[in-house]
């Protein structure tokens, strides 16, 4: 096993434990495992991860803060609340549909669609503020654009239709 893949899995075992007050906490813990990591490493782990900073510290999006709720129990429960959370709109553009979120907020979305795979989308490319999903179709993209919207509960008007 690589040693991102270790350092991942101990953070997300720690976090689903309950909530983590501080990047340093989680370095520290890695520390005790053996592992070692950068702040910065930690960063990016916890984004990519979809772990989000509460007034408790940082927990995974779908876990309640006391951390009895499962990462994976529940993929519409987590997607929902990574749409509600970041979502700011969503375009379709041909076969491909086009959302925006907030600065720094993209992989925690695109990181949803990767572990909840959709059978329409063939490709999910995130940024710092926009994720193009490549549908199979317009058809598709369209369909998927009003999910979207329903899952974030942005209106149809202000969800980029």
């Amino acid at each position: 096993m690589g040693k991102g893949v270790r350092r991942r899995e101990l953070i997300v075992a720690a976090l689903q434990q309950g909530t983590v007050a501080s990047q340093a906490e989680v370095c520290a813990l890695l520390e005790s495992h053996g592992v070692e990591a950068t702040q910065a490493t930690v960063s990016r782990d916890l984004r990519e991860l979809g772990a989000i900073k509460s007034a408790d510290g940082y927990r995974l999006i779908g876990q309640a803060s006391n951390g009895s709720a499962g990462l994976y129990s529940n993929s519409e429960k987590s997607m929902r609340q990574a749409l509600e959370t970041f979502l700011v709109s969503a375009e379709v553009a041909g076969n491909l549909l086009v959302l925006k979120t907030g600065p720094g907020q993209a992989q925690v979305v695109a990181v949803e669609f990767d572990r909840h795979p959709q059978p329409q989308v063939v490709g999910v490319i995130a940024g710092d503020d926009t994720i193009f999903l490549a549908l199979k179709n317009e058809k598709c993209a369209n369909a998927m654009r009003d999910r979207v919207i329903d899952l974030a509960g942005l209106s149809r008007s202000g969800g980029g239709s």
